[in-house]
């Protein structure tokens, strides 16, 4: 049964557009032009979201906001303003107006697919399924010419649906040429995507980029079901991790850090928490792990994953701990979103001294772009800022030192420099570990209780071939060749 919208706005037109627009994606709309009809229409029917104008007539539209937080104090309230005027004068802020009963503010001039994108942003699973078009079979394969840039891509062997697609899929015959194999709605079989796969030998499947935040759900959901059987391997939990954990990096260095989209990293990050905390052998699998993908979205998975690993050996972990840094890791590198593309395809080592300067720049450029956002913690902040600070104050932006560096942010220096070694240079872990443990000059980037719990995430400390010596003097390891 498709999803109830109640839009109600003074403009005619856009009300006409508006609804147009949604019906097309699925949802059932009921469309009023002023508060007293509005106010009927609630109590005659229930709702999933109002989309309501501030400046309706007859009755107001903070008189239907304040009806609506004492009747229905569940009910999901987008607040549409013509203009920021009522918040730059300071007669409302964005609390005020979520107090009096908005649960999302959008401010005009504002395209029509951001309807889409703030109703979709509240949508449980359920409310995916329940809202698409209720279909027998498949429909029929169609042509399309689009650009590439706006499609997400996923392998073949890496895709999982609902019974029922939750989003149109698509082979790519060409550049700018796909077929559209699946259309939302459609029975989801694996048969048929294994005939693409062995008969036509796709390797790809694409969905529109505008899809990715479903994409994310349900596969974060499928993730944390299966976290807790032991009969599926850990491999195969990280690549379906990974795939979440990519994908909502893209939707972050595209959308940028809107409200639902950090919302949905977080659910992503708890559960790369309940990964950590369940698998027992955590240390043999990223020990096995094999990088396939070098690119910035696999890069900010595997600084998390590494990251959070490291943080579990402490006695003072915790999942909020765990989970802010998950999250401080997805977003580390969204200051690059500022450089010149040709500087992000880059290694530092290649870039000249007016190029590493700007380079440089990225890591406040991120808190920048991350600093309004209420729903971003200041630790996450601060890591984001010093995740290139090294303990022996040879890094940047500031030059920290010692204890004046976050000690979160220096455990993802660690990984985020381990990471660059795995992809940059096609080692295996173990190799890229060793490769900074026999490097005197890298470990002294590095607090010492910090490498010896990095140590322990792959073995036991005991077993740690002779070149850890390497390790500052203050460490605990005592050096000794493996047994």
């Amino acid at each position: 049964m498709a999803l109830k919208i109640l839009l109600v706005d003074h403009d005619p037109e856009w009300l006409d557009t508006a609804n147009q627009f949604l019906t097309s994606q699925f949802y059932e709309v009921k469309s009023v032009n002023n508060g007293k009809d509005a106010q009927l229409a609630l109590y005659n029917d229930k709702y999933f979201a109002v989309l309501i104008n501030w400046d309706v007539k007859n009755h107001a539209g903070s008189q239907v906001l304040k009806f609506i937080r004492t009747n229905y104090p569940a009910q999901k309230v987008v607040l549409i303003l013509d203009n920021d005027s009522i918040i730059s004068s300071g007669t409302y802020d964005e609390e005020k107006l979520k107090k009096i009963g908005a649960t999302e503010i959008l401010i005009r001039p504002f395209e029509i697919n951001a309807l889409r994108d703030v109703l979709e942003g509240h949508q449980s699973l359920g409310d995916l399924v329940s809202n698409l078009p209720k279909k027998e079979g498949a429909s029929p394969e169609v042509e399309v010419a689009l650009k590439d840039e706006e499609f997400t891509s996923v392998k073949i062997d890496e895709f999982y649906s609902t019974k029922a697609v939750l989003f149109d899929i698509f082979i790519r015959l060409d550049s700018g040429r796909y077929v559209k194999i699946l259309h939302a709605g459609d029975a989801f079989t694996k048969e048929r995507i294994d005939k693409y796969k062995n008969d036509k030998g796709v390797k790809e499947l694409f969905f529109h980029n505008s899809d990715r935040r479903k994409f994310i759900q349900y596969n974060n959901y499928l993730t944390k079901k299966i976290l807790g059987n032991k009969a599926i391997p850990g491999s195969q939990k990280i690549s379906m991790l990974k795939n979440v954990g990519d994908k909502f990096v893209q939707e972050v260095h595209t959308q940028g850090v809107k409200p639902q989209v950090i919302e949905q990293g977080k659910e992503v990050c708890a559960t790369i928490f309940r990964f950590v905390e369940k698998q027992e052998e955590l240390y043999k699998v990223l020990k096995d792990l094999e990088n396939s993908d070098p690119n910035l979205f696999t890069h900010s998975f595997l600084v998390s994953l590494y990251a959070t690993a490291i943080i579990k050996q402490f006695e003072w972990q915790s999942q909020i701990t765990i989970e802010a840094t998950a999250l401080a890791c997805l977003l580390h590198d969204i200051g690059k979103t500022r450089l010149p593309k040709e500087l992000c395809s880059m290694s530092p080592i290649d870039m000249s001294d007016e190029q590493f300067e700007q380079y440089k720049m990225h890591p406040e450029w991120g808190v920048e772009i991350v600093e309004q956002n209420r729903y971003i913690s200041n630790s996450v902040k601060q890591i984001i800022l010093q995740h290139h600070e090294c303990y022996d104050g040879t890094g940047f932006p500031h030059g920290k030192k010692g204890s004046k560096i976050l000690t979160l942010a220096n455990i993802v220096k660690l990984a985020d420099d381990f990471v660059h070694y795995m992809l940059d240079d096609e080692l295996k872990p173990t190799d890229a570990l060793k490769k900074i443990l026999t490097n005197p000059e890298m470990v002294s980037r590095y607090n010492s209780n910090i490498v010896e719990n990095f140590i322990r995430v792959f073995v036991d400390p005991a077993k740690i071939q002779k070149e850890v010596s390497v390790l500052p003097s203050n460490s605990k390891i005592i050096s000794k060749k493996a047994s």
